[in-house]
């Protein structure tokens, strides 16, 4: 048995990495490179093994699922779940499928301390439970019995105020990153992912990642501007991307953006330019918001499939209402 890792715990027993890139190191100690991403590491990784016959531990049953079924969803999910995945593996792995039950469930929402992410976890662990049925290891879903975490919807309302103070303390692709969020309301996914070959015509077009709605912001004066005016940012660029990195003109990775979003977020802070923070999603509910004040299709401009979402999620105005009419 070899030594137990110090790092990268989350790795599957013989994969290692090393050089900015990830390898498998197979019984006659070759190793074999898997790439450097590592969802498509992990993918070739879980193709590489054999199917084993008869009892089979979760961590077989998380690579069969990694082999099958996460390569069928979108990229940003397919990031997610083997973040969750990570996160499993070390408490769930060892164990028989037939051995899970509520109450571990239960302990390792408990260990995780963190409400909304462990109830992501529950749902990627309901997932690899599922594959587990299919594989015929087990009749029921033990996750089906468990009561997730409460989740308050954020509540964190950004005013015009604040975005005149953060906006300095931004490089000018990011300014204008925030103002063409404000007025299409797209996720952050889809902003990164926007190709030159979506400006058409007739306006912007745009394909979520999420739902696969389609969506097309016909052309007014200030979208337009705004295109124009990240268009002309787009010096060394490689990408075929609209939106790209200042410093290679590559285009920008979920990371990548965070990093940036984060950095500039805490220059305004440390200036007192603002007093509390606000996340970027939080731009997508002053759209919904200011939609509604203006009278249009909240709903329809975030790619909805139903008010309820847009309401429960996203909305956080505050309501104006006058006071009874009546004197005393």
């Amino acid at each position: 048995m070899g030594k137990p890792r110090k790092t990268r715990k989350d790795l599957p027993q013989r994969v290692y990495f090393k050089h900015c890139a990830y390898y498998f190191v197979n019984t006659d100690n070759k190793w074999i490179p898997l790439g450097k991403e590592y969802c498509i590491a992990m993918q070739k990784w879980a193709a590489m093994l054999q199917p084993v016959i008869g009892k089979q531990r979760l961590s077989s049953v998380m690579d069969t699922y990694i082999k099958e079924e996460l390569p069928l969803r979108k990229p940003l999910t397919q990031t997610d779940y083997l973040a969750s995945l990570a996160i499993l593996r070390p408490v769930f792995g060892d164990m028989f499928p037939e051995d899970v039950e509520p109450k571990n469930i239960y302990a390792f929402m408990r260990m995780r301390n963190a409400p909304v992410r462990s109830n992501r976890d529950v749902a990627v662990l309901s997932n690899v439970m599922n594959q587990a049925i299919k594989m015929g290891l087990i009749n029921t879903n033990p996750c089906k019995q468990v009561r997730r975490n409460v989740e308050n919807p954020r509540t964190r309302e950004v005013l015009d105020s604040e975005i005149v103070a953060f906006l300095p303390h931004c490089p000018e692709w990011l300014q204008a990153y925030i103002r063409l969020k404000l007025l299409t309301g797209l996720r952050q996914g889809d902003m990164l992912s926007i190709r030159l070959d979506q400006l058409r015509e007739d306006g912007l077009f745009v394909q979520t990642w999420k739902r696969g709605k389609k969506l097309l912001f016909s052309w007014s004066d200030n979208l337009r501007t705004i295109v124009e005016t990240i268009k002309s940012l787009r010096h060394r660029v490689t990408s075929l991307h609209l939106i790209n990195s200042d410093r290679d003109g590559t285009k920008l990775t979920t990371s990548g953006f965070k990093s940036a979003w984060a950095r500039a977020m805490k220059r305004a802070i440390e200036a007192g330019s603002l007093t509390e923070t606000f996340a970027e999603n939080d731009l997508r509910a002053k759209v919904a918001t200011e939609a509604r004040e203006l009278g249009q299709n909240a709903t329809k401009i975030l790619g909805h499939s139903s008010d309820a979402v847009t309401k429960r999620h996203y909305e956080r105005g505050t309501s104006k209402v006058e006071p009874l009419r009546k004197k005393y």
